[in-house]
This record gives C-alpha cells, sequence and structure tokens, in this order.
C-alpha cells in the first residue's frame, strides 16, 4: 500500500501544504521532529504577513489577530535619507500584518493535527521502484511516489538529497525582544532605521497592554564580539531611543541568533521537492521569509492540484519542475535586493553613505517607484 504525500516538517508552510492538499482531495501525511506546541512558554518572535499570505490563510479558513502595518517610516540613521511607506499608495486597508510566531504556528497545528506525526523525524530515503521509500527514527517505513521538504533552513530533506546549496554569512547577530513605549501615537506604524549600530526595527503588535513593539535589531558582529544579547541591548538601546525620540521599556527576554543566506541551485529531484526555508533564507530586514514561503507552497500546490485533476501524477519531473521554474528566480531576485541594501547600508564609505541618501530621497519623491515596491512585497507579482 502506498502512503499519501509525505510532507516533512509540520511548521506553518507544512501545514498549510496538508490543509491545501486536503482541500483539493489530496491525501498527505506531515512529519514533524518536535513536540506539539499547545500554549509556549514564551512569545517573543513575530512575523509580517502581506497581503496575499493573508488572502491564502482566509481561503483555508484561518483567523488570527493581527497587527496591521499602516505606514513604515525607513530612514538612514546616519544621514538625512528617508522613505515613506503608506498603505494609502495601495488598494489594501494595510501594507502587512504583524502576528505572532507562536500564535499563527499552534492555529495551524490544531487544524492539522490529526496528520502530523509529533515526535518523529525522517532518517534515511531512498528511491525504489520510482517510490521514495522513507525511514523514520523509530525504524517504521514509509513509501510514497512524492516528498516534499518544508523543514527548515537546515532541511533534513535537502541533505538526505544531496541538494546543493549556496551559502552567504552576513557576519551579523540579530537581537529579537518586546517592547513598551507609551508616548507612540501612530501605533499603526512600524519603523527602520540603518544606523552605524545596525539595523533597528520596530514594528506594533497585537497585545493585552497598549503600546507594546516588536524588535528585530540585526548587528554586525564585529560591534558584538562576546558581549551578552541582554548587556548589548542594554548598552546601546539609548542611541536608538534617541534616532526615534522614544523610551523603551523591555517587556520579555532577548532572543538572538546569527544571519545568513542560503539558496539550493536547484528545488527538485525525482520525487522530491523542497520548499520556504528548505530552500532558501534571507536577511530579515524586510520580513519577507515566510512570505517567500508561503509563495512557494501556493505554487507547489497550485501545480500539484493542477495535475491531480487532469489525472497526472503528481510527483512527474513536468509538474515539479515547473514548480521550480515559477518561483527560483522570484525568490533569487528578493535575495539579492536584500543583500543589496545590506551591503550598501552596512557601508561606512563616505561616498556611499551620500549616494545612499540622495537615492532614499529620489526614492520617497517617486509614487510610480513606491507603489510598485509595495506590489512586488505584497506578493501580488508572480509567474
Amino acid at each position: 500500500m502506498i502512503d499519501p504525500v509525505i510532507i516533512s516538517g509540520g511548521g506553518i508552510i507544512g501545514c498549510y501544504i496538508h490543509l491545501k492538499l486536503r482541500q483539493a482531495g489530496i491525501k498527505s501525511l506531515v512529519i514533524e521532529k518536535n513536540k506539539q506546541l499547545f500554549k509556549p512558554e514564551s512569545n517573543i518572535r513575530t512575523i509580517s504577513l502581506n497581503q496575499n499570505t493573508i488572502s491564502l490563510l482566509s481561503d483555508l479558513g484561518i483567523k488570527i489577530n493581527t497587527a496591521p502595518i499602516k505606514k513604515i517610516d525607513v530612514a538612514d540613521g546616519e544621514g538625512s535619507g528617508k522613505i515613506e511607506f503608506s498603505y494609502e499608495d495601495t488598494e489594501h486597508e494595510a501594507l502587512s500584518n504583524v502576528v505572532m510566531f507562536n500564535d499563527l504556528l499552534i492555529k495551524m497545528q490544531e487544524t492539522t493535527q490529526s496528520a502530523i506525526n509529533f515526535e518523529s523525524e525522517i532518517k534515511s530515503l531512498k528511491i525504489d521502484n520510482n517510490l521514495i521509500k522513507v525511514v523514520l527514527e523509530d525504524n517504521r517505513v514509509l513509501s510514497s511516489s512524492l516528498v516534499i521538504g518544508s523543514d527548515g533552513r537546515n532541511s533534513p530533506i535537502a541533505k538526505l538529497s544531496n541538494f546543493v546549496s549556496r551559502y552567504d554569512d552576513y557576519e551579523q547577530t540579530a537581537y529579537t525582544f518586546l517592547v513598551e513605549e507609551e508616548s507612540f501615537k501612530e501605533l499603526e506604524t512600524a519603523h527602520q532605521i540603518f544606523t552605524n549600530k545596525g539595523i533597528f526595527a520596530l514594528m506594533p503588535i497585537q497585545a493585552e497592554e497598549n503600546n507594546i513593539f516588536s524588535v528585530v535589531w540585526s548587528v554586525p558582529n564585529k560591534l558584538v564580539k562576546n558581549i551578552p544579547a541582554k548587556d548589548f541591548v542594554k548598552e546601546n538601546i539609548g542611541f536608538m531611543e534617541n534616532k526615534l525620540n522614544a523610551n523603551f521599556n523591555i517587556k520579555s527576554d532577548i532572543v538572538s541568533f546569527p544571519l545568513s543566506s542560503h539558496h539550493l541551485e536547484s528545488y527538485t529531484k525525482a520525487g522530491i521537492v523542497v520548499v520556504g526555508d528548505a530552500a532558501h533564507s534571507l536577511h530579515p530586514l524586510a520580513g519577507q521569509g515566510i512570505n517567500l514561503g508561503f509563495a512557494d507552497a501556493e505554487i507547489l500546490c497550485e501545480e500539484l492540484i493542477s495535475a491531480h485533476q487532469k489525472g497526472y501524477s503528481i510527483s512527474s519531473y513536468r509538474v515539479l519542475k515547473k514548480y521550480e521554474m515559477r518561483r527560483k528566480t522570484m525568490n533569487e531576485i528578493m535575495i539579492k535586493a536584500m543583500d543589496g541594501f545590506v551591503s550598501l547600508f552596512g557601508s561606512s564609505n563616505l561616498y556611499l553613505r551620500l549616494l545612499r541618501n540622495f537615492g532614499l530621497n529620489l526614492f520617497n519623491k517617486s509614487t510610480f517607484i513606491k507603489v510598485f515596491f509595495i506590489k512586488h512585497a505584497s506578493g501580488n507579482h508572480k509567474l
């Protein structure tokens, strides 16, 4: 007996793929190494969902509390350059929506629960007579014509299948935590400041208390060295307060992680396909990682469902390669754009600083360019 499609990774994207395929009558089984998350001990990490992602969740009946961002202020903290984005330049009610990562994960896992094998992991796989034989850690053996890797940037599926990856170390560390700022009146505005102490992003969140914001602070490693996260933030938060005319009260633990990017040279092999962070990762400065993952999942499901409805094999090379062709270039463009921003704003070169200030102000004066950028970030541009 052939098992359903096997999805490695019961995170947000893996659950979405299962639910979307189930909606079309395609059975799938989800393998997740972690325990089911019911109520997190700490809820610090946030993600920003663009309008396309919100629509995809809505189509599946997934509803979750969000904090809408109607305005984004981007500034060069070492100069006068700035860009202001507003929802009024779009046809949407918000530029993006901030949600707590764990809240969305719990919602997705609850909806997918009957199909997820928690505390289970794939330890090997091989192709046998056009089937993928998967061996789990408890030595159970599953067979399927299609295995989907949605298991994060250190994807076991990508490693077991010998996918080749291009890797780039940003030589930065990200600090994320929650703060309270009682004086802010514009509670639907996000801020992003590029300074010689790193990239500081401030976003509103939905919380029981008012004026709670999420911080993602990307700091060059040369400034951090062996300084504990708590000490670095305590010593430098005043610098950012001055830039924003704010007074921050830290309301959570401070979580830190190294920043790097990677991109697989191919997204598919015989009967195996990868999506989201398993295929690519990028700098968090634009908050597009989760949205690229949803865009991958949307297009993959679209191709699989189309093939299924036409009576074709959903694991055929043509079907999987079409997904790769539709997504790989778009992801490459976003990764290169983010890498360009990091290089430009991380430079202390006087001439580059003058150039970026001039460029930001010129960009800010062009409604057409800003609208184009917003539409691309909202997920409206796809092949």
